[in-house]
Order: structure tokens, then sequence, then C-alpha cells
């Protein structure tokens, strides 16, 4: 009876053990799916005022990345944002304004980069761009009149208390004469929500469990495998037998 109940412990344990490799591999097979569908490029949504998608003094919500976004105001002050990056290998100095809005509120716009000095914009200015959450590593060392990143936290003041989370980079910008600025426009693609780990990554972690499944499969046709179970069994029948011949004795 003990060694029945042995064997069937080991069969169960030996299942288990592959069903887990099995659902580990399927675990990572869908990890890799959703880094490839989250990190594939999406068609940019219909352009929307910016104070449709997100609030002034509020954080931005996840609906407003990446939104392609308008605004109309005045730009109230100029800042240099400071070796930012553009690619891999191209870093710039921006050119940073603070629009202030109709509503009274405000947003970081990067206008361009930056090449010489800031150009001087008078009146009313309408924009669209994309809009991005805040930087939250310092690129450089703040001096007077720079960011040390694109954050409006840096920029909260007296005359301006409330501000829009994250900041705008511009596509477009209409002056009071109709007319379309020529600028040197910072390139704006879609960024992507990051996932830990690489897709070939999980990739191998799938070959790795499915393969350690296999061997647990195939475990019993090994000889090492039969000989550790005939072990178990008789061990169990050898106690039995002495139980029995000691009953004998007395």
């Amino acid at each position: 009876m003990k060694s029945a109940v042995s064997k069937a412990a080991l069969v169960l344990i030996w299942l288990s053990l592959i069903y887990a490799c099995y659902e580990l591999g399927v675990w990572q097979l869908n990890r890799a799916q959703a880094l490839n569908v989250v990190t594939a490029p999406k068609p940019d949504q219909p352009l929307i005022p910016l104070n449709e998608v997100s609030s002034a003094g509020k954080n931005m919500p996840i609906k407003a990345v990446n939104r392609i976004v308008s605004a109309t105001g005045s730009y109230a002050n100029s800042y240099i944002a400071k070796d930012q990056k553009i690619s891999e290998e191209q870093i710039a100095d921006f050119d940073v304004r603070l629009l202030q809005l109709n509503t009274g509120h405000a947003v970081l716009v990067v206008r361009e980069v930056l090449a010489q000095g800031f150009d001087q914009v008078l009146g009313e200015v309408s924009i669209t761009g994309r809009l991005y959450p805040r930087q939250n590593v310092d690129r450089t060392f703040g001096q007077p009149g720079e960011l040390s990143r694109i954050d409006p936290a840096l920029v909260v003041s007296k005359e301006n208390p409330f501000l829009y989370d994250g900041y705008i980079i511009l596509r477009s910008e209409v002056n009071a004469s109709n007319q379309v600025s020529s600028l040197t426009l910072v390139p704006s693609p879609q960024i992507s929500e990051r996932l830990p780990g690489f897709y070939w990554q999980h990739i191998s972690y799938v070959v790795v469990w499915w393969f350690m499944g296999l061997l647990l499969l195939i475990a019993p046709i090994f000889p090492q495998f039969r000989l550790n179970a005939e072990k178990v069994g008789d061990g169990s029948n050898k106690k039995v037998n002495k139980t029995r011949k000691a009953g004998v004795k007395k």
C-alpha cells in the first residue's frame, strides 16, 4: 500500500513539474508578444485641444501622452534646455518657451533646436505639437535662464502657479500675422511604454522552460530515473517484509 502511494506521489510531482515548465514558457511567450504589441508604432489620433486631454495643476493622464494637441496663447518666458538628446548620436540645445494660454494657465513648449539666440515672438500664436510627460532626470546643471530638465515644476512661480504637466514639442506655429513660423523643429516621435526585458530574451526563456519540461517528460526513459523509482518501491517492500518477519519470530 505504501509503495503504491509513494509511486502515485512521485508521478504527481513529475506531472506538476512538467506542467509548471509549460506554463512558465507560455507566460514568457505572452510577455514577448505584449512587448511587440506595445512597442509597435500606432497611428496618431486626431488633433485635440490641450485642455480636453489634460488639466492644469494635475498629473498628466496616460491617455494624454503622445497626443497631438493644439493651444493658443502668447510666449511669456524663454529658456534654454541644454544637452538634450535628439538621437542616439546627436545632442543639442532646445529653445523652450512658457506659453501663457488664453485660459490663464501655461504650458512649456519646446519650440525648436536652438542655433544662436532667441527669436522674439510678439503677440498671440497658435501651435500644434505632441504632448510628452515631464523629464525626471537632469541633463545638466541649471544656470539662470536654463533648464536642467524639461519639467514645469522648475518654472512654477507666483505669476504662473498652474501649469500643465509635461511639455509640448512644436510641430507648427502660426503667428499673429497668420504666417507659419520657419523653425528648426525638434523631431517628435511617439514614445513607447517600456516593458522589462527584450523580445529575444523572453523567447530564450520560452526555449529554456520548454526544454526543461521536455527533459522531465522523457526522464522515465533513462535507467537512472527508473532505478530511483524502483528503490523507493523496494525500500517500502523491505520494510513490510521485516515487519512480517518480526511478527513471526514473536
